[in-house]
């Protein structure tokens, strides 16, 4: 009965993380079609392709939560959760589309970075099932996470500056804002919208928060390293 347990278990595990698996090669996908429309310039011109991939992306990540929570052995649990995640797969742009409700292009162009919340959820999630330190494992998402976040917020303050603030004159430009305002160095680029000023305090945020972070894991590292070390027989050590 036990082993029969242990297979039910060791299948369940091999599930999730295959779904998560696919979740994340997918919201890779989506942040591609992002990336790619956003250098092209075809955000306004017609009906962007990026919205059919979207629709069934979210298709997948809402059949995902259902497959997780039917295999879930606390039902009501896994629900109250991981509900935000519902939210997160919604292909908010095509439903818009589909009925004709119209928004500003700041709001449409943020709502396509919606469903890549997803991904980062499937990651986190993943990194605690494949590694079993727990300190590791946040380390791990926590790095993804980060640049991640740093590549959005560039798109994000290239899209809304280029044009308008005459110190972008293209995306080496804001990569180099970027790197000096995650460090919290500070640029000379100076945001001229309100996103773009967004997206500065944001990126100021990132850093602050996430750089004590790495500090935190290397000195874990390597108090868990002079940790084993003491635990190494003398005899051992001079051999």
């Amino acid at each position: 009965m036990s082993s029969n347990n242990d297979q039910k278990r060791n299948w369940q595990s091999d599930v999730e993380k295959a779904l998560n698996v696919v979740t994340i090669i997918l919201t890779v996908i989506l942040i591609i079609c992002i990336s790619i429309e956003t250098f092209e310039d075809k955000l306004s011109q017609g009906r962007s392709i990026y919205l059919t991939i979207q629709f069934w992306i979210c298709g997948y990540f809402l059949l995902d939560f259902l497959i997780l929570f039917l295999l879930a052995k606390n039902r009501r649990r896994f629900f109250w959760r991981y509900f935000v995640v519902i939210f997160l797969s919604i292909p908010y742009l095509y439903i818009f589309e589909y009925f004709s409700i119209d928004f500003s292009h700041e709001v449409t162009y943020l709502l396509r970075f919606v469903p890549v919340l997803r991904g980062g959820a499937a990651l986190v999630v993943l990194t605690r099932i494949v590694v079993r330190n727990s300190i590791t494992s946040l380390f791990i998402s926590y790095i993804v996470i980060f640049f991640s976040l740093i590549y959005s917020q560039t798109l994000i303050f290239y899209i809304f500056e280029v044009g308008v603030n005459k110190q972008v004159k293209d995306y080496y430009d804001v990569l180099w804002w970027a790197a000096m305002m995650v460090t919290t160095v500070g640029s000379d680029i100076i945001a001229q919208t309100p996103i773009g000023k967004v997206s500065a305090t944001t990126l100021a945020v990132i850093g602050m928060t996430t750089f004590p972070i790495f500090t935190v894991y290397i000195t874990s590292v390597i108090q868990r390293m002079n940790q084993a070390d003491e635990k190494v027989p003398v005899a051992q050590k001079d051999n």
